[in-house]
């Protein structure tokens, strides 16, 4: 199973050196895990690979280059209404997780921290999910303004910095 799962997260991060998060990936339901699940998994390799796959499910949404974070069914041959990438499980598991994952990948955590505050910026998620309870949202608005990265702020972060942090290769010189 750890193997399988990460597989399919490097199917999705395939490129990820010369994309950074922001270009469209492999998120094809053969690909499909629940990686917010696995934010506090004892094993390193899946820790990393599922926070690299929701640090690019952010960016995809940021470019955007792809919407994988729904709540509703979508016209598309290849989805599966089984295989839906829930936003809130995702902000659930990375706000209970967000000590561990600071300490252990600050740069990726600087990143999510950067594209969360970016698009609730842009239209707040409580208007973009308005199924979800506002709860949530606001929990997660307290972490992201005590975060020191502000929201209007363009905040420019070195993804070879990230790529160096999780032991993948860099593409592009610093």
């Amino acid at each position: 199973m750890t193997k399988a799962l990460i597989d399919k997260a490097k199917s999705i991060l395939s490129g990820i050196e010369i994309g950074y998060f922001i270009t469209s990936k492999k998120w094809t339901k053969n690909n499909y895990d629940d990686y917010y699940q696995y934010f506090s998994h004892p094993d390193y390799e899946v820790r990393k690979y599922s926070l690299l796959v929701f640090g690019a499910g952010l960016g995809n949404w940021s470019a955007k280059s792809a919407f994988i974070f729904t709540h509703r069914q979508r016209k598309d041959p290849d989805f599966d209404p089984q295989k839906i990438y829930h936003l809130k499980y995702y902000i659930k598991s990375f706000l209970d997780n967000r000590e561990p994952i600071k300490q252990e990948f600050p740069f990726l955590y600087k990143a999510i921290i950067y594209y969360l505050n970016e698009l609730d910026y842009e239209k707040p998620f409580e208007v973009v999910f308005p199924s979800v309870d506002e709860q949530l949202f606001i929990s997660l608005r307290k972490v992201l303004r005590n975060s020191g990265i502000d929201e209007k702020y363009v905040y420019e972060f070195n993804f070879n910095d990230i790529l160096r942090e999780v032991g993948l290769p860099t593409f592009f010189k610093n």
